[in-house]
C-alpha cells in the first residue's frame, strides 16, 4: 500500500516488472516519450473493477487502484475511458447486427405476404372471370 501518499516499494517494483518499453524513435525522443504496456495482472485488476464498479469509478477508487497496481491516476481514468469505448463499439456492432437480422426476416416475410396477395388476387379474377 502507501506511506505518505507515495507509491509502496512493492507497488512500484511491480509497476516496473510489469511495463514494458516499446518505440522505434531516436534515442532522444525514446528516453523523453516510452510507451508503457499494462501486464497481465494489472489488466486483471482493471477489468475486476471495470466490472464491479459498473464502469464509472469515483475519484478515490481511482486513486486507491493506482496506487495499489503502482500506476499514475490519470492512466487509470484514461484505461477506463478506453474501456468504456470498446464497449460502446462493440455494443453498437451487436445492436446493428439485430436490427440487421430483424430487417432481413421482415423483408422476407414482406416478400413472402407480397407473393401470398399476388396469388390471392389471381384466385378472385379468375372466380370473378368465372362468374361473369
Amino acid at each position: 500500500m502507501l506511506d505518505g501518499g507515495e507509491y509502496s516499494s512493492s507497488a512500484a517494483t511491480a509497476a516496473e516488472y510489469c511495463f514494458t518499453t516499446s518505440n522505434a524513435l531516436s534515442e532522444k525522443k525514446k528516453r523523453s516519450k516510452t510507451k508503457k504496456r499494462f501486464c497481465d495482472e494489472q489488466i486483471r485488476s482493471l477489468e475486476t473493477m471495470y466490472f464491479k464498479s459498473e464502469s464509472k469509478l469515483d475519484p478515490q477508487k481511482k486513486l486507491q487502484l493506482a496506487r495499489e497496481l503502482g500506476l499514475e491516476p490519470r492512466q487509470v481514468a484514461i484505461w477506463f475511458q478506453n474501456k468504456r469505448a470498446r464497449w460502446k463499439s462493440k455494443q453498437l456492432k451487436r445492436d446493428y447486427s439485430i436490427l440487421q437480422d430483424n430487417y432481413n426476416t421482415l423483408a422476407s416475410q414482406f416478400q413472402t405476404l407480397k407473393k401470398e396477395k399476388q396469388s390471392l388476387v389471381i384466385q378472385v379474377l379468375l372466380v370473378l372471370h368465372l362468374y361473369c
